[in-house]
């Protein structure tokens, strides 16, 4: 498999050697963006990856979970030429609709070059399936930054393609959802959101949930029925370079 850009990448917190599981696995991508939701991710970042980063992974970036921003933090990484990002999580940091104001007013407040947001809907508690909803208010009230809609909304990614596609700073990634929902009925929407938005994908594997050379099978498949080549220069690399604005 030739080198591409994973834009959902995860720490294994599963593994004995957390940090070279990490870099044996990127060692085999272009570039890539780390997400880091918690505090430990974090803490590892810091300790075992900040002041060699940009020199190691110069095509790459790090989201950052909101909840762990602040102007110190962003003030370290820009010190290190890191590119950094601001991640929301709905189900992860509980947020619900009457929240959207006061996490607008604190990102008012941060510098970050991008943001993520958790599009992907799982577990009972309905108040935080707000996130379609969150994306669109997010992108309006910040709409010279670009944002970009993990896992394409999963099985409502004919929704999100309906709703978001006149927000031109929106992208879309199916990390997770591709390989999730293989096989269902929704796999026929993802060819059809695929048909007609190749140049706002970009390629996501969401590892270690999934391995990225099965991601990239997963997105293949996508491409040939949907696309009818084998490949898309634009969704492994290219959207991936204009959404992190990488010469």
């Amino acid at each position: 498999m030739s080198k591409i850009f994973d834009s959902h990448i995860h720490f294994n917190m599963k593994v004995s050697d957390i940090i070279n599981d990490f870099k044996e696995v990127v060692s085999k991508l272009e570039g890539f963006i780390l997400i880091l939701n918690t505090n430990k991710e974090k803490q590892l970042f810091l300790k075992f990856f900040l002041n060699d980063f940009s020199e190691n992974y110069p095509l790459s970036a790090i989201a950052l979970n909101y909840k762990l921003f602040d102007s110190e933090i962003t003030d370290l990484l820009v010190s290190k030429n890191i590119k950094l990002g601001i991640k929301l999580h709905p189900r992860l940091s509980n947020i619900t609709v009457n929240n959207f104001k006061n996490i607008y007013n604190k990102m008012q407040s941060l510098k970050f070059s991008f943001i993520i947001i958790d599009c992907f809907y799982y577990g009972s508690n309905l108040v935080n399936h707000i996130n379609l909803e969150l994306s669109i208010y997010i992108a309006k009230k910040f709409s010279n930054i670009k944002v970009l809609l993990a896992h394409g909304g999963g099985h409502k990614v004919l929704e999100y393609m309906l709703y978001t596609r006149d927000l031109k700073n929106i992208y879309y990634d199916f990390s997770f959802s591709l390989a999730y929902l293989k096989d269902s009925s929704i796999w026929v929407d993802f060819i059809k959101f695929f048909k007609f938005n190749e140049n706002r994908i970009l390629f996501g594997s969401d590892y270690p949930e999934f391995r990225i050379k099965y991601m990239k099978s997963c997105y293949d498949e996508v491409i040939k029925k949907a696309l009818n080549k084998n490949d898309s220069e634009l969704i492994q690399k290219l959207n991936y370079k204009k959404f992190l604005e990488i010469k």
